[in-house]
């Protein structure tokens, strides 16, 4: 493990969360509410407190002290869909974008949107359409996307990892200030994890030429350059790549005022001024960060984050309270990321404790386990093949068997020192799962039997326990894709970060690229076939396979990427 990356990749992972933890408890209220809300005591740590929660209809429920809201919610998810050869979009999009409603705390107007429409049979990551979605442009994305590059091996540069955050955005928004700030704020956290600093005013116009040239990326993506983009044009009426440099420049015009409050609020030894509430609120004012129809644009509240985290780079705690405190802006939003920056730098102290600081230590060390790569355990998810997303909230948590179980994630256990509530018989619970992370889900006052699709697999800890399960098995991607039984042997997963190519350590043969488990990886039927010398028999053996067993999409991508390939291939 690459000692340095770990505790760089950590430190961003924990101080996100805390700081994260800090603004859920001043997001949307005023300054009578966050003192309801805080029992009169001064907003400057996570502490326990009380939030209504299922809407007007719904209960006043307990949050404990550390309790992070969708932001780090949505950034775990994204987390679980990396692992070392890439992105799975349709892991994330159809499992964890379709179920994270039924344990939401907060969350935009766009990402409930998108996920209610991937809830949807036949809805394709690609094709996310749903009402409104050209003018999604809030922050959703931009909050979520760190796991990308915390497992990229050259995280500063415009390489995949990027492309993955453009891939991950486009599930739920449309706006190109959604993608830029999203294309913005990674590059930013990839020059910090790069460099141990983060990046001061004079790098913030190399950064943002950078990220005007990622819009080159989606022309090389099969889905995204002739599905995504040729739709977005024709509802729009306009070049995707003029408005990408438009708000490229948008940006760019934020930086007079970005630049000359970083140095107002830069402190000694890289903490805060004594005067940064004043520069800081003129801050807010000259942005609007306050006005209700520009709160949470992605371009504003990441140069807001960026400007933030270069002022006090030694300050993390001290940062995330000066955002929070701002009510009325996106508070825990914009502390997040500026934390998640400080928390990559070698300035950065030990974060404090936060809810599930465990499993988050976890994931970070598994993400730069990937980038340095090292072999990994992927998230086991069930097979898309016969996946069904919950219908409603209250559906996707249920009975697999005799035990209760998250949709598709994992299996639940009540945490007893947390107080349920009910509401017109709907119970809202405290739960753990076998996985580690927590969740205050929303279930039926007797809950039903799971489909047989949404069952999560079997892992360690919980379901070892069980009666009658014989412990974790082995997930479908970790198998090779021989068709016979007994040449299926587990895989590690590896990358060669020298020169970002993939490796597998899995063994030739000469039969079907599907293994019995009828899970269809495109990725692996293509090397599949690379290694056989792209025979015409094994071609159409895969197209037939994949036809079977896949979804259109997939066949769709695999027909684009092996077009690539061929051509690239020597004659």
């Amino acid at each position: 493990m690459n000692t340095q990356r770990a505790r760089r990749t950590t430190g961003s992972m924990l101080w996100s969360a805390w700081a994260d933890a800090l603004g859920f408890i001043s997001e949307l209220t005023d300054e009578a509410g966050l003192r309801r809300r805080l029992r009169g005591q001064p907003l400057a740590e996570p502490v326990q407190w009380t939030r209504r929660v299922g809407g007007r209809f719904g209960v006043d429920m307990t949050l404990p002290a550390g309790c992070y809201s969708d932001d780090t919610q949505l950034r775990l998810a994204t987390a679980r869909a990396v692992h070392g050869r890439g992105f799975d979009v349709e892991a994330f999009a159809r499992i964890e974008l379709a179920t994270w409603p039924s344990y939401a705390l907060g969350g935009g107007r766009a990402c409930k949107a998108a996920a209610a429409q991937m809830a949807k049979p036949g809805t394709p990551w690609f094709g996310n359409f749903y009402d409104g979605w050209l003018n999604a442009g809030g922050n959703g994305v931009a909050m979520r996307i760190q796991p990308h590059v915390w497992a990229a091996a050259y995280p500063a540069v415009l390489g995949q990892h990027v492309l993955d955050v453009l891939v991950n955005g486009v599930t739920s928004h449309g706006h190109p200030r959604a993608l830029v700030g999203a294309v913005l704020h990674a590059l930013s956290l990839g020059a910090t994890l790069q460099d141990g600093q983060v990046p001061s005013p004079q790098r913030w116009t190399e950064l943002l030429d950078l990220t005007e040239q990622a819009v080159k990326l989606i022309d090389d993506h099969p889905q995204l350059g002739t599905l995504w983009r040729p739709t977005w044009e024709t509802q729009a009426d306009t070049s995707f790549a003029g408005a990408w440099r438009e708000t490229v420049d948008e940006c760019r015009q934020m930086l007079p005022v970005a630049v000359q409050t970083a140095n107002q609020l830069r402190g000694l030894d890289g903490h805060l001024a004594s005067n940064a509430k004043g520069a800081y609120d003129n801050f807010v004012n000259a942005l609007e960060l306050r006005n209700p129809e520009k709160r949470g644009s992605a371009t504003t509240t990441v140069i807001a984050a960026l400007t933030l985290a270069a002022a006090a780079p030694a300050d993390p705690a001290a940062v995330s309270q000066l955002a929070a405190r701002f009510v009325g802006t996106d508070t825990d939003t914009i502390a997040t990321m500026a934390a998640a920056l400080i928390g990559a730098s070698d300035t950065a102290p030990e974060a404090p404790p936060v809810l599930d600081a465990p499993y988050l230590t976890a994931e970070a060390i598994r993400l730069a386990n990937i980038a340095a790569g090292q072999a990994t355990m992927p998230f086991s998810y069930p097979d898309l093949l016969h996946w069904i997303p919950p219908r409603t909230q209250l559906d996707s948590v249920g009975l697999a068997g005799a035990f209760p179980a998250l949709a598709g994630l994992g299996w639940l256990e009540l945490v007893e020192e947390a107080e349920p509530a009910e509401a017109r018989g709907t119970r809202w619970l405290w739960m753990q799962s076998d996985f580690g992370a927590s969740f205050l889900v929303k279930l039926r006052s007797r809950l039903r039997e799971l489909p047989k699709a949404q069952w999560p697999v079997r892992r360690e800890r919980l379901v070892d326990s069980l009666p009658g399960h014989a412990g974790p098995k082995v997930s479908p991607d970790q198998l090779t894709l021989y068709e016979d039984a007994d040449m299926a042997q587990p895989v590690a997963e590896t990358t060669a970060p020298n020169d970002g190519t993939q490796v597998r350590n899995s063994r030739n043969s000469a039969r079907e690229p599907i293994a019995n488990h009828d899970q269809v990886n495109v990725d692996q039927v293509l090397d599949w076939i690379a290694r056989r010398g792209f025979a015409n028999e094994d071609i159409g053996l895969a197209v037939k396979r994949i036809s079977q067993r896949g979804t259109a999409e997939q066949l769709i991508a695999f027909a684009s990427h092996l077009r690539v390939a061929i051509r690239r291939s020597p004659k």
